[in-house]
């Protein structure tokens, strides 16, 4: 049941949905967390061979991110 918020090439603007039944779009989300990733030299320049290496790194570096983030605010509260 997902709706995509970016519109299709070819799309015209009355075939979608009206303003008001759709969700804002939140590109910020992807492009901030592609980001805090890329700070890692590891992911930002591929050297791993294999996808499933990459794929690991990659998961790596988000479970960091919410560890340092659930930490930072348990030191907070």
């Amino acid at each position: 049941d997902y709706t995509s918020h970016i519109r299709p090439r070819g799309e015209k603007e009355e075939d979608r949905p009206p303003k008001d039944q759709r969700h804002p779009a939140r590109r910020w989300l992807v492009e901030r967390t592609l980001a805090w990733l890329q700070k890692g030299r590891g992911i930002l320049i591929r050297y791993d061979k294999k996808a499933q290496n990459y794929w690991g790194l990659i998961q790596l570096a988000c479970a960091l991110l919410w560890f340092r983030r659930w930490e930072r605010l348990c030191v907070l509260r």
